[in-house]
């Protein structure tokens, strides 16, 4: 008689049949594929793995074409299902042929059963033979042996469950994402796909509440009253009892009666005595929480971990609900083996001891017990058997898990002193751990005692320090993937099995990341969430899911047939479907204006801010017959802006408009331009926005000195217009610095000419130390253009910066732009000839 067995991977397979065949098996190929052949009772028995679902659903392929299908008509459509590993499907007919007996032997759970369904249903094509399943929780020996001794029936329901979900999540996935993609697509150039999927959307629900929590906070000011106290045994702190106060006036008020104070006294003193009971065992929600919070390890990767150790016959199954001990489960033999490993020696002898009890949960799945180690290994043979990162971490997590399982409480004694300064009251506690028990075993959880020194009731204490500190109240914390999984876990989101799938699928998508163990939302979830949050809620909570849920497990459980719950999860889906037709305008509206925004802030050349109307992106826009300001809420928010004709546009980004434009332009390298404003030189606040860089105090008058730069001159003028000018150098590149004369006070320029040392010096005339420079580098003043030195008088002064020599240039606009009133003093320039200028500057 030859038996043939399917497990759910070759490394399974090669466990059981070195199990089953003591060792002698040969390996043979089938279609390419390994395959294990030994003989057990008797029997020739051939073993082959599988590669997870070698089967899947999809639509037929005419509904394949996004463009030319109404995304609705897919939730009337019912999928078909596909062999999706051809090589895989051949070979099970071809041993199949051989059989006289199947058994199904993949993992025990909802997705375990359903792949060997489409084993036995491939199987079935070519041969009518009896199929029967083997039900293990450990790749054991012990395990083995009894569930292939005793094969049970397939269970329909439990694989009908995972069809039920697989259809209802195709049906929803599909719809849902092509009518948002595309609807979105109509008003944004975008060639992302924005997926939308039953459990993957609420679960990125979460985490966008949290932030949106988050972006709304608002500190507020509070006010904490501390005291240092010094007794015998040491010092000590202790806080007021009115804790965080927001009224400034009444923390100055309790403050100001205790300033002063140096004595306070102990009015109460209580000691208790409180316990901390070991952890439940491990179901895999809670081990893929701790293995999070203790270890790091994202959900997904610890899954994958527990798996390896699992096949590798390290730990037992990792998936299950259960978080109970059978009552007949064999503790003993097991920590026989742990005794003899150094590393748990202590404890393990500890444990047997004493009776041993276990700390139980309350949830009995009937699937798998807890997750627990099966034998005991050392780090190294773990590492050698399993090659991929953190074995021997997550397997030393479930080893401790286990043991503090079996261990007593810890015990902590809790002091609490109630204390007065001048008849406020203060509070000061201390914990110490009298104790360890299940503690010693698991340091993963960090208690730090924190010490009292030893006062009675009535004693007096020191007052050492007081203090009134200001703070501000902190905003909610990011989520960490532990706290996810909770959320998960509690609103019946996905299975113990795919929590760490639809966390590791937001990440794919980019709609959020984990730092360390934080999770952050990214702007693409973010924006997404937030438009199905205004429009489809329903979407993002986690209420439909979970009756969907709901609808899979009464299929397990045999209380709701197939095809009737196929039938009212399509119903949900269709009335979640309906909210989102009805509401696609304000949906698109607000994603396709994010995805614009957020191509907007990318284009840092164009960005220009924030629109006031509406809150979107103000960029500028070019066209065939111009350029313009523009919002990319068009065409909801038609907010735009006119913009010069001709020239380069640079924004300033250091600048702010005065009166409010949305920002500044520098346009060429001639003028600027406050947008929504009109061009900086006709405003009044010009020289409040661009005071010229000064060089010193004007000679002749209370004004300042600054530099006039043309194209073919440059000169110093004054600020006041008083008429006084004065020479600089007419070559070379000439810099402002910060460094002043130390004798008139002005400051020093750097020249720096072609073939020639940079040379600082002071280019004061009436200064002694200007004079120097001026005697060394000989007559170097060039004739003033009357027309240039009145024009400089109404130019806007241009301003130094390090490094560069500015140049004024004579524009249309400063050409053209209206003329100020003069003052006598200016009156008087334009009197001035040229010789007369040069008669003055250098008098």
């Amino acid at each position: 008689m030859t038996v043939v067995a399917f497990a759910e991977k070759n490394k399974a397979a090669a466990q059981i049949a070195s199990i089953l065949g003591d060792g002698e098996v040969d390996k043979i190929s089938v279609e390419g594929l390994p395959a294990y052949e030994f003989k057990w009772k008797g029997e020739e028995w051939l073993v082959m793995g599988l590669s997870g679902h070698i089967m899947n659903y999809d639509f037929p392929e005419q509904y394949n074409k996004w463009s030319e299908v109404n995304p609705g008509t897919l939730l009337g459509v019912d999928p078909e299902k596909f062999v999706t590993r051809a090589e895989y499907a051949t070979a099970i007919k071809k041993l199949a042929k051989r059989a006289d007996k199947i058994i199904l032997a993949c993992d025990y759970d909802r997705e375990g059963e359903n792949i060997g369904f489409e084993a036995k249903t491939l199987a079935e094509e070519v041969t009518d033979v009896p199929v029967a399943r083997a039900r293990f929780s450990a790749l054991s020996p012990k395990e083995v042996r009894k569930a292939f001794e005793s094969p049970v029936d397939p269970d329909h329901n439990l694989a009908m469950a995972a069809e039920t979900r697989q259809i209802l999540d195709l049906k929803m996935g599909a719809a849902f994402t092509r009518f948002v993609t595309l609807s979105v697509r109509e008003k944004a150039r975008t060639k992302d796909i924005l997926s939308i999927g039953p459990c993957q959307t609420p679960t990125c629900g979460f985490v966008y509440e949290r932030e949106k929590a988050i972006r709304a906070f608002k500190a507020k000011d509070f006010w904490k009253i501390t005291a240092i106290f010094g007794a015998k045994g040491g010092d000590f702190e202790g806080t007021h009892r009115a804790g965080n106060i927001h009224d400034k006036e009444k923390a100055a008020e309790i403050f100001k009666r205790l300033k002063g104070a140096k004595e306070g006294f102990v009015v109460k003193k209580t000691v208790k005595e409180a316990k901390t009971s070991p952890p439940n065992p491990l179901n895999t929600t809670e081990f893929l929480k701790r293995a999070s919070k203790f270890l790091g390890i994202s959900p997904e990767v610890a899954l994958e971990v527990a798996e390896q150790l699992y096949l590798a016959g390290f730990t037992s199954y990792p998936r299950t609900e259960t978080n109970k001990y059978a009552d007949d489960f064999d503790f003993k033999t097991l920590l026989f083996d742990f005794a003899r490993q150094k590393e748990y020696k202590p404890f393990a002898e500890s444990i047997l001891s004493a009776p041993i009890v276990p700390k139980n949960g309350d949830k009995d799945a009937h699937d798998h017990p807890p997750i627990h180690p099966i034998r005991v290994a050392a780090k190294g043979e773990i590492s050698a058997a399993v090659t991929i990162p953190h074995a021997a971490e997550v397997y030393d997590l479930i080893a401790r898990h286990f043991l503090a399982n079996l261990m007593p409480a810890a015990v902590f004694e809790k002091t609490h002193l109630h204390l007065q300064v001048r008849e406020e009251p203060f509070d000061s506690s201390g914990t110490v751990l009298k104790d360890a028990g299940w503690l010693e075993v698991y340091p993963f959880e960090n208690k730090k005692d924190k010490l009292l020194p030893f006062v009675e009731e009535k004693e007096k204490v020191d007052v050492k320090k007081l203090s009134n500190t200001k703070s501000k109240t902190s905003p909610p914390k990011k989520l960490t993937e532990a706290e996810l999984l909770t959320l998960m876990d509690k609103h019946g989101i996905g299975t113990k099995a795919t929590a760490p799938t639809h966390i590791e699928t937001n990440k794919k998508r980019g709609y959020f990341e984990t730092k360390g163990k934080t999770v952050s939302i990214l702007d693409t979830g973010f924006t997404l969430m937030d438009g199905l949050s205004l429009t489809v809620p329903i979407l993002v909570r986690p209420d439909i899911r979970a009756k969907i849920e709901a609808l899979i497990q009464e299929v397990e459980d045999g209380k709701k047939e197939f095809e009737a719950a196929l039938a009212e999860g399509t119903a949900l889906i269709k009335e979640m479907y309906a909210q989102l037709e009805a509401n696609k305008k304000e949906l698109t509206s607000n994603i396709a204006g994010t995805i614009k925004d957020e191509a907007a802030l990318e284009d840092k050349k164009n960005y220009i801010g924030t629109c006031k109307a509406c809150g979107h992106v103000l960029r500028i826009v070019q066209t065939d017959t111009g350029r313009f300001v523009g919002c990319t809420g068009y065409p909801d928010c038609r907010n735009s802006f006119p913009l010069p004709k001709t020239g380069a546009l640079t924004v300033l980004r250091s600048k702010e408009c005065k009166k409010g434009g949305a920002a500044v332009l520098k346009v060429g390298n001639k003028y600027n331009w406050a947008v929504g404003i009109g061009p900086c030189f006709k405003c009044e606040l010009e020289k409040e926005c661009y005071p010229p860089e000064t060089v010193g105090p004007c000679p002749e008058c209370d004004g300042s000195m600054f530099l006039i730069s043309f194209k073919d001159s440059r000169f110093l003028g004054c600020t006041k217009r008083c008429g006084y000018t004065h020479s600089v150098p007419k070559t070379g590149k000439l810099t402002l610095l910060d460094k002043t004369c130390e004798t008139c006070g002005w400051k020093l320029f750097r020249l720096k000419e072609e073939e020639k040392p940079e040379l600082d010096f002071c280019v004061n005339r009436r200064c002694p130390e200007g004079r120097k420079y001026w005697k060394q580098a000989g007559s170097r003043t060039e004739p003033r253009d009357q027309a240039k030195v009145a024009a400089a008088s109404s130019v806007p002064a241009p301003k130094v910066r390090a490094g560069r020599t500015p140049e004024a240039k004579s524009t249309p606009e400063t050409r053209s732009m209206p003329r100020k009133a003069e003052s006598p003093a200016s009156g008087r320039v334009s009197k001035l000839s040229s010789t007369a200028s040069r008669r003055k500057e250098s008098k």
